[in-house]
């Protein structure tokens, strides 16, 4: 299995091959390998190309695929080809789908109800708390969160997740030799405990900006629902709203004040009716027919969306106030004004992995800020006017 899994890596590295063709030659010769071993014409008359056969022909990538293939193994990262039972269903027939994804967690790629949150990576005060509120009302078993581990409205999505222990799973736009953005590399290993991340990138591939308008498809394709939350008109949700409304996925919008640039993409998506106007946690799951578990089996009820206060930040997942490390940090940076990630540590004696984590968990819900320096304050509420 492990030469028929390089022979299906070594497919994708062929340039002039996209998954759709990669697709029909293995369904024409049986396999990956047989590709690679059958005769130029025999490739032309199952649909590649002149310089596409040759290439195949001439493949000579095979002892660095080895290493590549080694190096998987050594990281725990998953090859999932679009015949295994494992690869998502939700992207198995989709003739432009990755027809390979690297998969390094212990989430289920193909959850019952998979819900994609977007938006801008400079998020208000506004977009980060209706983000985490939205996902703590919609919360149900058996629901995925997938984003794309960027910084602002990902993040958020993300970090929500994980307060509500939801498995989330972050589509990267680059390889697994890579962290971005390294502010993220704490989010990201936590989200291996109980979820994941995922590419269709090669291991060393860089996060180059033409590598994400794969990421945008996977996320699109990957869900039932797309949650667009604070976007500009031009933002680059838009681009991964557009391939979700092309497979034909659900796209749901929160609104925002029109004078704020962050919210005229959304505003005009729910003008447009390419998305549906989202203003409590109940809609989406209403709208997508899921139905909500009876009382008493754990999960939050939904609450209107309106009863999210700017400055009224619930720092634990249980809603009862700061959790101890939280409340201890929060205090310090009160009587200390700004603190470098060193003076904190010393401090508190937090280990660093758990500082990292907490740090990151305190911006995305807007209580501190981040300083140059690796320095820390408390944040400064935005003019709600």
């Amino acid at each position: 299995m492990a030469e028929e899994t390089l022979y299906r890596i070594a497919l994708t590295r062929i340039k002039s091959i996209g998954p759709a063709c990669a697709k029909k030659l293995v369904g024409v010769f049986g396999d990956a390998k047989s590709v690679f071993r059958a005769r130029r014409c025999a490739l032309q008359q199952a649909g590649a190309k002149p310089h596409a056969a040759a290439e195949i022909i001439g493949f000579c990538g095979h002892a660095a695929l080895e290493e590549e293939l080694l190096m998987l193994d050594r990281k725990g990262i998953r090859v999932l080809f679009y015949t295994d039972k494992d690869y998502p269903d939700r992207l198995r027939h989709l003739s432009d789908a990755p027809s390979l994804l690297f998969y390094k967690g212990n989430a289920d790629l193909n959850a019952k109800k998979v819900v994609a949150v977007v938006g801008t990576r400079i998020p208000s005060d506004y977009g980060r708390e209706v983000t985490a509120q939205l996902i703590r009302q919609m919360a149900q078993p058996g629901m995925l969160i997938i984003s794309g581990l960027a910084l602002g409205i990902d993040a958020a999505a993300h970090m929500a997740a994980i307060d509500h222990r939801l498995p989330t799973i972050g589509v990267l736009g680059h390889g697994f030799g890579h962290l971005y953005p390294p502010e993220n590399r704490p989010l990201a290993t936590e989200m291996l405990k109980e979820g994941g991340l995922l590419t269709s990138l090669a291991y060393s591939s860089q996060p180059e900006a033409y590598h994400f308008p794969d990421r945008n498809l996977i996320v699109a394709a990957l869900c039932d629902a797309l949650l667009v939350v604070e976007t500009a008109r031009k933002g680059g949700s838009l681009l991964t709203v557009k391939e979700a409304l092309r497979y034909h996925r659900k796209v749901f919008a929160v609104p925002g004040r029109i004078m704020d640039t962050r919210s005229t993409g959304c505003n005009w998506l729910i003008g447009q009716n390419k998305a549906t106007i989202l203003t409590s946690g109940d809609g989406l799951p209403a709208a997508m027919g899921w139905g909500w578990p009876r009382r008493g089996t754990g999960m939050q009820s939904a609450l209107p969306l309106d009863e999210v206060q700017a400055g009224s930040l619930r720092l634990s997942s249980s809603g009862a106030g700061p959790a101890e490390p939280e409340n201890t940090l929060l205090e310090l940076l009160k009587q200390k004004g700004s603190l470098t990630i060193d003076e904190i540590a010393a401090r508190t004696g937090l280990p660093p992995s758990s500082l990292a984590l907490l740090l990151l968990r305190l911006e995305l819900k807007g209580a501190i800020s981040a300083l140059p320096g690796k320095r820390y304050r408390l944040h400064v509420s935005e003019n709600p006017g």
